[in-house]
């Protein structure tokens, strides 16, 4: 028996979403919500909207691709089996589920690995991302490149986090975002779930890390240079020795190498005294 995964999101309390869906049509039910007629495996569904019928809006999404999600009643009554129709950023984004990965969703510490299987127009040949992730345009996402932390805080921390009837790790997470300064976008989502609480926000952490901290600050963006050209030097070494390799296997002796090296830096010296 297959799977029918349109028996399955008309369950209560279902967590299916239903990909590569094309909205055909969108008609006022009875009760005065959506009727949404979709294209799904060549097989057309109805299927009732969680939104209220509207002539100026319930139709503006006719013709595209995207995914059916169970709608939410979020204190509001809604029909049985009532689910909303999700647009692609990317309307070329197709989910493959034979691109997708047989390891675990998440790293050992805690990390959104890449394992869902897509594709797009302007990655064709399909890539993976992380479970939960919908790929913005051209198939783009941030991946997550968190790192982990263990921090243990007072009694008195704890108890205003409490306060906003937040935990800990919530409100760190909360707060990380907006000192950060991080914008999380559906054009393209972060794999790391991070993103801020609005630009006055972002605003006072920043203003809260220079009144707190300033006296420490240094140009990370000087020493992201340096860092970037003592790496390239690396390179270039590594480079050198493997040239030196390839010297000595065709029959050639380092000493004359590192003489024929030592007659340019000679000539070079002599061009700059001048």
């Amino acid at each position: 028996m297959s799977f029918d995964a349109f028996a399955a999101l008309a369950q209560p309390g279902a967590s299916v979403t239903v990909h590569n869906v094309r909205l055909i049509d969108v008609q006022q039910a009875e009760g005065g919500h959506e009727l949404l007629t979709i294209e799904h495996a060549g097989t057309t569904h109805e299927l009732i909207g969680g939104g209220p019928w509207s002539q100026e809006y319930s139709r503006r999404n006719v013709g595209k691709f995207g995914y059916i999600v169970p709608a939410q009643p979020f204190g509001r009554e809604l029909p049985a089996g009532a689910c909303y129709f999700r647009d692609y950023i990317d309307q070329s984004l197709r989910r493959v589920p034979e691109l997708d990965s047989s390891d675990r969703a998440t790293s050992d510490d805690g990390r959104a690995l890449e394992v869902v299987g897509w594709r797009c127009d302007a990655r064709p040949h399909g890539f993976r991302a992380p479970v939960g992730i919908i790929p913005g345009e051209a198939g783009r996402f941030v991946p997550d490149e968190t790192v982990a932390v263990t921090l243990r805080v007072p009694p008195e921390f704890v108890r205003e986090c409490r306060r906003v009837q937040m935990t800990p790790q919530e409100l760190l997470r909360s707060f990380a975002g907006d000192l950060a300064g991080i914008q999380n976008f559906v054009a393209c989502p972060r794999a790391d779930g991070y993103g801020s609480n609005g630009s006055d926000e972002r605003e006072y952490a920043d203003a809260w890390l220079h009144r707190a901290h300033a006296m420490n600050a240094i140009d990370l963006d000087e020493q992201d240079a340096r860092e970037a050209e003592a790496e390239e030097k690396q390179f270039q070494r590594d480079d050198f020795a493997a040239l030196l390799d390839d010297f000595e296997s065709y029959g050639g002796k380092a000493d004359d190498l590192f003489a024929a090296v030592q007659a340019l830096v000679d000539k070079q010296a002599e061009t700059d005294g001048d």
